[in-house]
């Protein structure tokens, strides 16, 4: 089967169900990628946050997909459109590295960490369960993600380092042998009626 990179570029959405595709971020630094997986349909899905707040943009023309407030619901949203089920989607959250750190920057400067926190408040609040992450560190990561099987693969730019997970595999026991930091897959509780 040929493979067809489709490059998801900074403030980029893309979804597919097609076996071929690989979806790719490339040279992430403070950017995080958001990978989310329906094993059940095979579809896959990437965005490429830049910020962590829509609320600082000046402009009505940028897209939802900048802004992991708006863009992590815009990708759960656009996944579901072609039958994903919440409940299902596994996610992998990469990048967030402090690339441009100085010796005694203030941590609030760190846009990568911002990043990464505001990405997983708002998978939390989608009630998407993280399986896997790297994030942080002060290296750049390319992250390629195959829609034939929920296969994260993550390299680094500077260090060469690989590691992969697969979100398609219900144990997650490959994201423990190859790397990724590997969260089990659980099902967030619902609320219950009666304000509890």
């Amino acid at each position: 089967m040929d493979e067809r990179v489709i490059t998801v570029n900074m403030g980029q959405l893309e979804v597919s169900r097609q076996p071929g595709d690989v979806l790719a971020a490339l040279g992430l630094g403070s950017c995080v990628a958001l990978c989310a997986y329906d094993p059940a349909l095979g579809l896959a899905g990437m965005i490429h946050v830049v910020l962590p707040s829509s609320a600082i943009s000046r402009s009505k023309e940028e897209g939802p997909a900048k802004f992991a407030d708006v863009g992590v619901p815009h990708l759960v949203e656009e996944m579901e459109k072609q039958g994903a089920i919440r409940r299902r989607l596994r996610a992998a959250m990469l990048g967030g590295a402090n690339v441009l750190s100085y010796a005694g920057e203030a941590r609030t400067l760190d846009i990568g960490a911002r990043n990464a926190a505001a990405v997983q408040e708002a998978l939390e609040a989608q009630r998407v369960s993280v399986c896997a992450t790297e994030l942080g560190g002060k290296v750049s990561r390319t992250v390629r993600l195959w829609v034939a099987d929920g296969r994260v693969m993550m390299k680094t730019l500077r260090e060469g380092q690989v590691r992969v997970t697969v979100l398609g595999d219900e144990n997650g026991s490959r994201a423990r042998k190859r790397g990724l930091t590997h969260t089990p897959h659980r099902t967030r509780p619902t609320a219950r009626a009666g304000g509890g």
